[in-house]
């Protein structure tokens, strides 16, 4: 199993799913798994949404404060950090092994601009 949290708007909300799960697997598994998850994702599917991979992963602050919170939001935004994936890929990262203290991918809703404020979703 592969472990590590998501960035959901503003919660930071922990995940599991298989070593080989797909993108949207995530996504259906803060629908099915997370009331925070469910609240915020409601009714949409996760073919609502482009994928971004950050080509380099941001770091999780091991204490999490409001403040260092809204700076790796921020850093997740940079879109020249950004590679669009499939929400059929994999969590692989070649070369890398995942870790729970850092961010992978970026979910937003489709044709959308990130906001902070929006629902975006971060991992």
């Amino acid at each position: 199993m592969t472990v590590f949290f998501v960035v959901l708007k503003t919660d930071l909300l922990p995940v599991e799913v298989s070593n080989d799960a797909r993108i949207f697997q995530i996504f259906q598994y803060l629908k099915s798994e997370s009331d925070v998850g469910h609240r915020i994702l409601g009714r949409t599917l996760y073919d609502q949404y482009k994928y971004y991979k950050l080509k380099n992963p941001v770091p999780v602050p091991g204490r999490i404060t409001d403040s260092n919170s809204a700076a790796t939001v921020q850093a997740c935004l940079d879109k020249s950090n950004w590679e669009e994936v499939s929400a059929r890929d994999t969590l692989d990262v070649p070369g890398q092994t995942l870790a729970a203290s850092n961010v992978y991918i970026v979910i937003q809703p489709c044709g959308g601009e990130p906001q902070p404020s929006g629902y975006l979703l971060i991992i």
